[in-house]
């Protein structure tokens, strides 16, 4: 894992949406942000989004394992300590700045935030309450159609 900043802080109201998402991916995926796609441009719509996300991986040979979690950070961040603690994963919740953001964990702590201004996760997502987390995992491991 390589560890980079974002290139665009969220600001909507001026056209620019942030980039903590793809550039948490790029730095599991030892590239740079620059290097993925800007799925954020689509925050809007989370059907095309998680498409355009989900297409991308694929020609990387990864897919994306999604738990919600209607819990503290602190439960949150035990529970992938306890069952999970030596495996790198993306954190998506409310930030200090009140958006949305992605950061990266590992067990029972996060270890990198791509924001601009370490603005970490405070909270759930304000659009549904949950925290996410995700996990990258090898395409071969989606069962075939």
């Amino acid at each position: 894992m390589i560890k980079r900043k974002q290139l665009f802080r969220h600001d909507p109201a001026n056209g620019v949406y942030g980039d903590c998402h793809r550039t948490a991916i790029a730095c599991l995926l030892d590239l740079e942000p620059d290097q993925v796609p800007h799925f954020g441009e689509h925050y809007t719509d989370s059907e095309t989004f998680h498409r355009r996300e989900s297409e991308w991986l694929e020609t990387r040979g990864w897919c994306t394992v999604s738990v919600a979690y209607n819990a503290s950070l602190d439960d949150v961040l035990r529970c992938q300590g306890f069952m999970n603690p030596d495996v790198l994963y993306l954190l998506g919740g409310k930030s200090r700045t009140g958006c949305g953001h992605t950061v990266i964990g590992c067990g029972d702590r996060i270890i990198w935030d791509p924001s601009l201004d370490d603005s970490g996760i405070i909270g759930p997502f304000d659009s549904d309450g949950l925290y996410w987390v995700t996990y990258l995992v090898p395409l071969a491991m989606r069962r075939a159609a």
